[in-house]
């Protein structure tokens, strides 16, 4: 078999994105925000030194191999610099019966009547109207606002059953913090804190940090409470984020 071609790191002059070509390429499109640039034809393409953060960037973390890149903000699509994989960066509505990968940073909306079948969801934020079969991986936070049974496997940064929701989830569920306004059955393993507000009703088993019901709301689980242990704090669970949280998402006024 031939040899593959010698590759070396090129620039993308637009955005500062670094991707790997053949060293004897004269031009190419940036996997990043897309443009076409030239590439010189020297023996020394480009020295491997850290690149400024672009204005306007993000980064992305690749959850197949774990790696972080930059992109520029106005890019809609992404390629992995460690495994390949292809990243969308754009938000994502389901209305009706689909099946196909999803692997966005993007807010994943599945309206009511839709349904996405995928062994693996992966996205930054979701909102669930319809339904999802396969494993649900959410950066951010997820909001149910569907009823019936679920058979998705859900693991989010925080989760949200909405008001009017009366969903039972199927499998464990795993999250930061939870929030019921609506009605919810099911195995819940929480990091953090599970709140109950006026109304909300939680059935099932969880394991929490901490538990806080409203007035008025109902919890009718097998509880396992495990206090928080000062140094037990991971960086990412500090009291700021869990209290900025809380503050965008107050409990509802009746």
């Amino acid at each position: 078999m031939p040899d593959s071609p010698r590759k070396a790191p090129f620039h993308c002059p637009h955005c500062g994105f670094v991707q790997h070509e053949p060293v004897h390429l004269i031009s190419t499109y940036c996997r990043s925000c897309g443009s076409h640039f030239e590439i010189a034809r020297a023996k020394t393409p480009v020295e491997k030194v850290p690149a400024a953060k672009p204005i306007g960037s993000r980064t992305v973390v690749c959850h197949h191999c774990q790696r972080a890149h930059e992109v520029s903000g106005h890019a809609q699509s992404t390629i992995c610099p460690g495994c390949n994989a292809s990243i969308e960066l754009r938000d994502l509505v389901f209305s009706t019966q689909v099946s196909r990968p999803v692997n966005t940073r993007g807010k994943l909306t599945i309206e009511p009547g839709g349904s996405l079948n995928c062994a693996l969801i992966i996205c930054g934020e979701a909102l669930i109207e319809g339904k999802v079969n396969g494993a649900l991986l959410c950066e951010g936070t997820v909001r149910l606002a569907c009823s019936g049974k679920s058979s998705g496997r859900i693991t989010a940064k925080f989760l949200i059953i909405e008001k009017g929701a009366q969903v039972e989830l199927l499998h464990l569920v795993k999250t930061t913090d939870l929030v019921v306004n609506g009605r919810a059955r099911g195995n819940f393993e929480c990091d953090g804190s599970v709140r109950i507000s006026k109304r909300g009703i939680l059935e099932g088993r969880i394991t929490a940090r901490s538990v806080v019901v409203e007035r008025g709301g109902i919890l009718l689980a097998e509880s396992s409470i495990q206090p928080v242990r000062r140094d037990d704090i991971p960086a990412v669970r500090q009291d700021a984020e869990r209290n900025a949280f809380a503050a965008a998402n107050p409990l509802p006024a009746y």
